[in-house]
């Protein structure tokens, strides 16, 4: 498959096969509308439940960027970046985020009998994904699914906070790559990072241990002029997918 000819007439297959994880970038200002694009096209991703168990924190100011810069352990992509963007798992929205959603659909005119269906559901998910006081509940849980896997196929909640955040990072990274997908559409890069000190980071931010995790930090800017991309390589098709 010949990507540069089979994406050229297509944007968003076009941006998906030309973002690169850049090094370097330009001073350049992102523009409040992009800035508001992006992060709306971040919010567009799938979450399980439609829980949307992530908070992204723009930073843009030269103050504050430098200082994340530092906490990412002063790699390039963060210290010459115009914006970067810290990425959480963040378990202590599920009961807003639910609260919220009833009260739009009550708005949006939502039969009565859909709205306490997804509130009866909202609250159920809330309490199989919780653990509980020293992970009681979790240690219930496990066990009761673990007999009933015996004697049916069925799925295993997450047992421990650890699980939770498990969970929760997935749904954020999908965020993430929405992001970086739109900053490709609209002439942005961007370089995603794991290369950071996460719990200082976590404490300049004010975030908790219990309910926050730091998945990953992403710079975004214009991709400088003297930085030389190396050529890109992927694993053989054969060797990634299976079809059955």
């Amino acid at each position: 498959m010949n990507t540069k000819t089979d994406t050229l007439g297509d944007p968003i297959l076009s941006a998906i096969f030309q973002r690169r994880a850049i090094k370097a970038f330009e001073p350049v200002q992102i523009p409040v509308l992009t800035r508001d694009l992006l992060l709306q096209s971040a919010r567009q991703a799938p979450s399980s439940f439609n829980t949307q168990p992530y908070r992204l924190y723009w930073v843009e100011s030269p103050a504050q960027r430098d200082a994340v810069a530092k906490l990412c352990l002063s790699q390039n992509p963060a210290q010459t970046a115009s914006a970067l963007v810290v990425a959480v798992a963040d378990l202590g929205s599920l009961r807003r985020t639910a609260e919220m959603q009833s009260a739009w659909m009550r708005q949006s005119g939502f039969p009565a009998s859909k709205i306490r269906e997804y509130e009866r559901t909202a609250r159920i998910g809330r309490i199989i994904f919780m653990p509980g006081p020293l992970n009681l509940f979790g240690r219930l849980k496990e066990a009761l699914f673990r007999t009933l896997h015996i004697l049916m196929t069925i799925g295993m909640p997450p047992i421990t906070r650890q699980d939770m955040l498990k969970w929760a990072s997935k749904s954020t990274a999908l965020a993430c790559q929405n992001l970086m997908i739109a900053a490709e559409a609209v002439g942005l890069n961007t370089c995603p990072m794991e290369g950071f000190d996460g719990q200082r980071l976590a404490r300049y931010l004010g975030l908790s241990q219990k309910c926050h995790e730091i998945v990953m930090v992403i710079a975004i800017g214009k991709k400088s002029p003297s930085y030389m991309a190396q050529p890109q390589w992927r694993r053989p098709i054969e060797a990634t997918v299976t079809v059955l």
